[in-house]
């Protein structure tokens, strides 16, 4: 139960972690490949071939079921962690606590969410090549951009130069800022596993919307001072626009987004981490 790191008792983890992947949260991946054919038989029963589905839209609800799989996997996968008498099992894996940490991480945040990813993927190719429904058109000939439905031709009127190096750099900087908020959310949700006994996942959800609400209630006296004195924050925009240009605004608010969802990773991660690590048994 020390902190150490070795490399052949960390694979023994990880393949202790596969074999409990299908028992523990096979059947819900499995459903949530199987959505988009819900929808598309939906689809087919209200208007046959005459309906569309773009190939943007799939692919973007393809990759929000595999996000959500991978929120849903700390409460499935390891349930009992901070279960008092059945999560002793965990505790006296013959494993560091940083092994099975690690190995943790792995299944949340990269083997869950891509086996659902892969496994929508070729459900909606098979869907594609039926004669009839509403899969008309292959996945990667969306315009967003296969694999990821990200548009970045918005950000082309932001700074000079060549159009398409623009759209690399903040197209570059966007795809971060979405990844790593994406890894600081699965960790709050893989932190709370560790404080929730039950409907892990239901209750951050409502915890976090009664957060949100909170902030509201704290916030409507700002909004209420922004409405009264419209016409001087406008003028205050107008002045930040003349004195700073857009390309300027555009990097500092995606550099910002990173940053804050850096911040979230690091408190997350390191109180996930501490939960464990001092978890009563």
């Amino acid at each position: 139960m020390n902190n150490t790191f070795d490399w052949n008792r960390f694979c023994k983890v990880v393949h202790k972690d596969l074999r409990n992947l299908w028992p523990s949260f096979g059947t819900t991946m499995l459903i949530l490949v199987a959505l988009p054919f819900a929808l598309w038989l939906l689809l087919w029963v209200l208007g046959g071939s005459d309906i569309a589905m773009p190939a943007d839209v799939r692919l973007m609800i393809i990759e929000y079921l595999a996000m959500f799989a991978a929120l849903m996997a700390p409460s499935r996968l390891y349930r009992t962690w901070n279960l008092r008498g059945e999560g002793i099992y965990f505790a006296m894996l013959p494993a560091s606590k940083l092994e099975k940490f690690v190995s943790a991480l792995i299944y949340c945040l990269v083997v869950c969410p891509l086996a659902v990813y892969l496994g929508g993927l070729a459900l909606d190719m098979v869907l594609t090549a039926l004669p009839v429904g509403s899969w008309q058109s292959w996945i990667w000939q969306g315009s967003g951009g296969f694999p990821f439905t990200v548009d970045y031709s918005i950000l082309a009127d932001f700074g000079g130069g060549e159009e398409d190096q623009i759209l690399r750099y903040y197209g570059s900087l966007w795809f971060v800022s979405i990844l790593l908020g994406h890894i600081g959310s699965v960790l709050l949700f893989m932190f709370t596993s560790t404080l929730f006994k039950r409907h892990k996942v239901l209750q951050t959800f409502l915890w976090l919307y009664l957060i949100q609400f909170a902030l509201t209630l704290i916030l409507i006296p700002v909004f209420i001072a922004l409405a009264t004195h419209a016409a001087d924050f406008a003028e205050w925009l107008s002045t930040l626009f003349l004195r700073y240009d857009e390309e300027w605004i555009a990097q500092r608010f995606l550099f910002c987004l990173i940053a804050l969802s850096v911040l979230e990773i690091a408190l997350f991660g390191w109180l996930s981490w501490r939960r464990l690590n001092r978890m009563p048994y």
